[in-house]
């Protein structure tokens, strides 16, 4: 525990020494320092000492526009938990490119870019493709992206890579190329993203995308090879802003047929300082009486973080749900002073299985069905210490269901997770 304060304190010290500048001729730099200390108790076990680590993600970036018509834009990254580097005179290899790419304008004076390398990619309300931006690494892909008619039809089309096994070949020796040739492993997204903005606000997004694992999981069978289609619409409806949400998914997954779905809707009202919420997700789950087809939603590349509880239970569905799915009910308020720079959220769910699920509860020996994973209490206070720069304080409770606890087996005791963070942008 003294660590723990010890980490918080050596935090509010080193803070962040962060600012924007403007070195003139389309030329700009821009950075991020964001640590954060954690005390972990999410293994429902009160006998057990919680675990106690902080995590640092230092950005660097710089940004040349020339003429408005070309965009060169590189970002260094590194992230570590610290005491990483195991001694005080070590250090470690992580400091890696998080984007570098280059933005053509108007190419051919066609009303279109192309930007094309390493870039975050994030739309909507980033639950179908978000960067992350809580993880102390970060998301981002190699790829092109082309958007077209921004003012009209404003339509991203887009190619992306997850991961590639050819590696770069300089030399064009025989013995490079295999024979008889193989499938090579990869995995590759292709997509579309439109946004219709309407003249009272409300936006509606259409999207699809498919994404293909090369990988053979046996002789002519990719690992995976889905499609996902789906509308985002988010605007002010009886009073009400509200978000809609919806997505099917489908195609082959190890060579079964796979029927998902995800159906998500919220709204907010606000009064004063409060803004009160509520919302549902759905996220279809396989009954595990029927094996033979697939109905698992996999939100992939989604900022899962952000909707499914802070305290990071479901943030890989469908494998955190044992392929039940995830039915997510909550409630959610926010207050913010007038004139103060604190605010204080606080969010209530409800996790149920999309599916029921026969399994032994307690001491008994007859399985009865259950769909409870348990109840999440996430409460956050934020600083806005200067413009760019936030302190933030989160905790959380997490009431087990029988689901939960047959999956911990031992393991039933309600589970905690605090942290500080500190975030200052340029």
């Amino acid at each position: 525990m003294k660590k723990f304060f010890f980490l918080i304190i050596s935090i509010m010290i080193l803070s962040t020494l962060s600012y924007t500048q403007e070195l003139g001729n389309g030329w700009t730099y821009l950075g991020q320092v964001q640590i954060r200390s954690e005390l972990d108790g999410r293994d429902f076990s009160n006998t057990t000492h919680p675990l106690t680590f902080t995590s640092m993600r230092t950005r660097l970036g710089i940004n040349k526009d020339i003429e408005n018509k070309v965009s060169f834009f590189v970002q260094i990254s590194d992230s570590r938990v610290f005491g990483q580097e195991q001694g005080s005179l070590t250090s470690i290899s992580n400091l890696d490119l998080h984007q570098g790419y280059v933005k053509l304008n108007n190419l051919f004076d066609w009303n279109w870019s192309l930007q094309a390398g390493r870039f975050e990619v994030s739309y909507g309300t980033q639950r179908f493709f978000g960067a992350v931006g809580w993880h102390f690494v970060g998301r981002s892909f190699d790829g092109v992206r082309f958007n077209i008619a921004p003012d009209k039809i404003n339509l991203d089309l887009f190619a992306l890579t997850v991961q590639e096994s050819n590696k770069y070949i300089g030399n064009a020796n025989p013995n490079v190329y295999p024979l008889p040739q193989s499938a090579t492993p990869s995995n590759s997204i292709y997509g579309f993203w439109q946004k219709n903005i309407f003249e009272n606000g409300n936006q509606l997004d259409l999207f699809g995308y498919y994404d293909v694992d090369r990988t053979d999981v046996v002789p002519n069978t990719n690992k995976f090879s889905l499609f996902t289609i789906g509308t985002s619409f988010s605007g002010d409806l009886v009073g009400l802003s509200t978000i809609f949400e919806g997505a099917y998914q489908f195609g082959k997954n190890s060579g079964k047929d796979v029927s998902a779905y995800l159906i998500s809707g919220s709204g907010n009202y606000l009064t004063g300082i409060t803004k009160l919420g509520f919302g549902v997700d759905l996220l279809s789950g396989t009954d595990p009486t029927k094996t033979s087809d697939i109905n698992s939603y996999n939100p992939a590349y989604g900022t899962n973080h952000k909707f499914y509880g802070f305290m990071d239970y479901f943030i890989n569905v469908p494998l955190n749900s044992n392929n039940l799915g995830l039915n997510d009910f909550y409630i959610s308020s926010t207050f913010t002073p007038k004139e103060s720079m604190f605010s204080l959220g606080i969010v209530l769910h409800h996790f149920m299985s999309n599916k029921s699920a026969d399994i032994l509860v307690g001491t008994s020996l007859t399985p009865t069905s259950e769909n409870i994973f348990g109840q999440e209490v996430d409460l956050t206070i934020n600083y806005k210490f200067i413009k760019g720069t936030t302190i933030t304080w989160g905790g959380s409770l997490f009431l087990p269901g029988n689901l939960m606890k047959f999956n911990f087996s031992e393991r039933d005791d309600t589970a905690f997770w605090s942290y500080l963070m500190i975030t200052a942008n340029l």
